[in-house]
């Protein structure tokens, strides 16, 4: 069963110009509307499939478990799933998930029996858990993996190029004149964690640079307090770096506080860069130079896998999708 984002894909337009389309609404241009006519026959596509699922009584929801909602990342990879749900109509049912918990597997088992979903969408670090995954496997539940920490190879994945993201970026500063560039880390458990630090380190070493300084590397653990007592530590050396790269936004938001409590001025005295590209990027000041997460393209992609007809799911083979990501250059950061 076709969806509409298949259409979009097949038209090459967006899936809005699709809905205006079908609803025979004025502001489409022509041979846009051709081409969509051309994809909906091709693709066999009805838009009453949707209300062929609701009366046959099968879930058109789409499940999220997260641990953390405060997190800038989860916050803003939410709002991009409930805006492919909605795109694709469906429903995005939203969990919270506490796995330090003894009884997390009696939370997850809750929230299935009650929302009655019938596909999932995991995002870190939940995606790497084999019970989790087990459980799913058990109640027939499909389920699509957010940027894994492992291989997973008959399980459909969407991430992006983490170590290829974070190099670019410190080719960035690199770039700029920095040669004594500091880094502060996420999460050592997580893979997303080690592969920035691997794609900084990558960076550093093919500049000819040397080995980065063990003082120069820090883990923020993705957490606020954590990064703004490293952070506060790095550029309080005697020998401080010129410019700090941060594995996530919220992290360099951390610094920046760090840099105020020393009174150094944003990008003069030090640059920062983050990674993720969430609100806080874009609201802080002097905004954040940062490495774009394709939330609304991961979004669609992992829809489109759980939207696919139920009698594929056997047939199908497992998809690996790497979504490109993008460096963002605004004004935290600055020619040394």
């Amino acid at each position: 069963m076709a969806t509409i984002i298949d259409v979009a894909k097949q038209a090459n337009v967006s899936i809005k110009t699709v809905s205006r389309v079908l609803n025979e609404q004025a502001n489409v241009r022509e041979e846009t509307r051709q081409r969509v006519h051309d994809a909906i026959r091709a693709l066999n596509y009805s838009p009453s499939d949707a209300a062929r699922q609701l009366r046959s009584g099968r879930s058109t929801s789409i499940g999220m478990l997260y641990g953390d909602p405060s997190s800038g990342y989860q916050s803003s990879l939410n709002h991009a799933m409930m805006q492919a749900c909605s795109d694709a109509g469906r429903y995005l049912v939203v969990g919270l998930l506490d796995e330090d918990r003894a009884a997390w597997l009696d939370q997850l088992e809750g929230f299935l029996d009650r929302t009655k979903v019938e596909s999932v969408i995991l995002v870190p670090p939940m995606c790497d858990s084999y019970l989790l995954q087990e459980c799913m496997d058990k109640r027939g539940v499909r389920f699509v993996l957010i940027s894994p920490s492992r291989a997973a190879p008959n399980l459909s994945i969407v991430s992006i190029d983490e170590q290829k993201a974070a190099r670019e970026m410190t080719e960035y500063l690199i770039n700029l004149g920095h040669k004594r560039i500091g880094h502060i880390g996420g999460h050592p458990d997580h893979i997303a964690s080690l592969l920035r630090r691997k794609g900084f380190e990558d960076a550093i070493m093919a500049a000819g640079l040397g080995q980065p300084d063990d003082e120069l590397i820090c883990e923020g653990r993705f957490n606020f307090r954590t990064s703004l007592q490293n952070a506060e530590k790095m550029l309080s050396l005697r020998k401080r770096p010129t410019a700090i790269f941060a594995a996530s936004d919220d992290m360099a938001a951390a610094t920046y506080m760090a840099a105020g409590r020393l009174n150094l001025k944003i990008p003069d005295d030090i640059s920062i860069a983050g990674f993720d590209n969430v609100p806080i990027a874009r609201t802080i000041w002097p905004s954040l130079t940062t490495i774009a997460q394709p939330f609304q393209n991961m979004a669609l992609e992992a829809v489109r896998l759980l939207s696919k007809p139920a009698k594929d799911v056997h047939t199908d083979k497992a998809e690996l999708i790497i979504v490109p990501h993008k460096v963002i250059v605004r004004d935290s950061c600055t020619i040394l």
